[in-house]
């Protein structure tokens, strides 16, 4: 009887042993975003870009220098796109060069090109992740975020935002990897 009761304790501490981490565990580390998609950013770029290619293509000199107060719509489209290129560029280095280190102890370091915050985290009884940080005016945010996948390498959270009506919501989705120490 001895025997099958320590067989059982060793089966028992074998099983638990071997359990895979829970969220709160596979989360612990530094994350590094690589990608962020937002519907309306995305859009924003598309139509800019597209604006900017074409404008005043089909006006005549009056009409672009009344519009545009120039008639060289080539010159102008050359410094736009110039601007483009600069406001994109930083864009994608905010996409790419953010970080999200969750410690042990339930805080949060967010790290932005040229600045970092603190706030909280946790993750909640739906397996969302619960952040908390005070915004500029000294209030405390809390927001809840969906998380679409974890995994030993990768995260991707699903930040979603109601524009105000309640009919509306923003959406992003941000693909981290982690970051070997």
């Amino acid at each position: 009887m001895k025997r099958s009761a320590i067989y059982l304790l060793l089966l028992s501490i074998t099983f638990a042993a071997c359990k895979e981490p829970g969220r709160k565990e596979m989360i612990l580390g530094k994350w590094r975003s690589v990608k962020i998609e937002n519907r309306d950013k995305d859009e924003f770029f598309r139509s800019s870009l597209k604006f900017i290619d074409t404008m005043g293509q089909s006006n005549d000199d009056k009409t672009n220098m009344e519009i545009y107060g120039v008639t060289n719509m080539d010159s102008l489209r050359k410094e736009l796109r110039v601007q483009y290129d600069s406001a994109y560029a930083a864009q994608m280095s905010i996409d790419t060069q953010s970080t999200f280190s969750f410690r042990e102890d339930g805080v949060i370091v967010f790290g932005f090109p040229g600045k970092s915050e603190e706030g909280k985290w946790n993750i909640n009884d739906k397996g969302q992740l619960q952040l908390e940080e005070m915004n500029e005016n000294g209030q405390t945010e809390k927001v809840d975020v969906d998380i679409a996948e974890l995994s030993a390498d990768n995260l991707k959270l699903v930040f979603t935002r109601d524009l105000g009506d309640g009919s509306e919501k923003d959406t992003s989705v941000v693909s981290f990897r982690r970051e070997k120490n």
